[in-house]
Parts: C-alpha cells; structure tokens; sequence
C-alpha cells in the first residue's frame, strides 16, 4: 500500500513538473544542449546586444539577470536552489559556477566538461559543467576559446564567461557572466556583471575593466560616481586584491 502511495504521490508530481527542477546531469557526462527559448520569450531588461550574438548566448545573460531579479542582493544559503539542482543534496558549498552553469543549460547552451576530447564548432554556444572554477578555465582552453588577460588584449563580449583571481594567490577564484559591454576607449571597458556567491548573493557588478594596465594584476577600477549610469548594481570592487584573470568565449 505504502508503494502504491508512493508511486502517485511521484506520478503527481511528474504531471506538476517538479522533477523537473532536478538537473539532468550525472556529474560526469555534459548532456546534451535543450532547445533554446525563442527571441522574445525572455524579458529582456531593455538590454541591448550586438547583432552578431547568438540567440542561446543573448539568454544566457536573460537568464542569468532573470535569477538576479528574483533574488537581487538576497543572502541565500549555501545549500540553496542552485546547489541543490546541480548536486542533488544538501551539500554547502561555493556556487558560483554552479550559477553559472544553471543559467547556461536553461539557456540552451552545450555543457562542456573537462578533458572531455570532444571538439565543438566554432558557431557552438558553450559554457563549462565544471564546479571548480580552474576547471572552467581548463575547458575554455582545450576548447581554443580562452583569452587570457595578461598574455594578450582579451576583449570581453556580452554572454562571455568572466574568471577572477587574487593577487600572490590563484588566478581561478570566481567567476561570473557578463551581462554587458560600453567600450570607453584606451582598452578600456565599463563591464555589467552577474555573478552568483557573492557574499553569498546573486549581484549585478558594475566597473571599468582595462585590457592593457600600466601594472600588472590591476586591471579593475571603480566608475567615478558622477559618470555611474547603471541603476541596481554594486558599484565598489569584490576586493582590492582582485583582478580579471581572462574571458571564456562561449560564443
């Protein structure tokens, strides 16, 4: 009786679409890339993007400002809905990745694991399935499509992925999305991000990125307030000792 009950109770919920908040992964093997939703059917936050951008890339950022408005500055648990979608449990962890990744599979981009020897096309939008963020660096490397700050002009796009490090520490600390991209000239960039597990927060960062610092690991500054044009963003660094460490090309 108690099996039977429980068989509807689960039948119940397929039909509601619960399950189908549970992620589709096994941890191991990206699975395949699902139909990205059609233009128009995101709320588009009056974002602009450049034409060329694909429209899995465009929702990627959707997505992921979606999550930042259901959730603006809201201290969430470590174990929390993110967490649980990828892992399944309870466990507490560092999710920034993780954010990252719900927002590209909900935004039909392919999921790519490390050391995964599978070489996608360049018209491919990717993003990495990989928790540690040194092994997102990794698989935008093996898949040619990592630019690294202080070895070349890396120039971000709208949809790339963003990893940051720290100063007389790792390279690969954090790593978020970014949302938007005014060029200001002299390599410099004023950047709109969306980043999950900041101070245990979704945030929206707003800053000037410069793709070619007089010093070395000081890449970031912050918008003079009089020149602030973003509304609902952080407006100070994460850290003084933080720096852009490059950009993931996932399109």
């Amino acid at each position: 009786m108690k099996k039977r009950f429980a068989a509807l109770i689960f039948a119940a919920l397929m039909l509601a679409g619960a399950c189908a908040l549970a992620a589709p992964v096994d941890l191991k093997t990206a699975p395949e890339a699902i139909e990205t939703q059609a233009e128009g059917e995101l709320e588009s936050y009056d974002l602009t993007f450049p034409e060329e951008m694909p429209l899995a890339a465009r929702n990627f950022v959707l997505t992921a400002r979606a999550e930042f408005e259901k959730h603006p500055f809201e201290k969430l648990p470590k174990a929390n809905e993110y967490t649980k979608w990828y892992y399944e449990d309870k466990r507490e962890i560092g999710w920034c990745s993780v954010f990252q990744i719900y927002c590209a599979y909900h935004s039909g981009m392919q999921l790519t694991k490390y050391k995964q020897e599978e070489m996608h096309p360049a018209d491919a939008c990717i993003s990495a399935m990989e928790g540690r963020v040194g092994n997102v660096y990794y698989v935008f490397e093996e898949q040619g499509r990592w630019q690294q700050a202080d070895k070349m002009e890396a120039i971000p796009k709208p949809g790339y992925i963003i990893i940051y490090g720290v100063r007389s520490s790792t390279p690969y600390t954090h790593v978020g999305i970014v949302e938007s991209v005014r060029e200001l000239g002299d390599g410099r960039y004023e950047l709109t991000t969306i980043e999950g597990n900041v101070n245990s927060t979704i945030k929206r960062m707003n800053y000037i990125y410069d793709a070619t610092p007089k010093k070395k690991y000081h890449n970031m500054s912050v918008i003079p307030e009089e020149e602030i044009t973003r509304e609902n963003c952080q407006y100070t660094l994460q850290k003084d000792s933080w720096y852009v460490t490059g950009f993931g090309a996932t399109w």
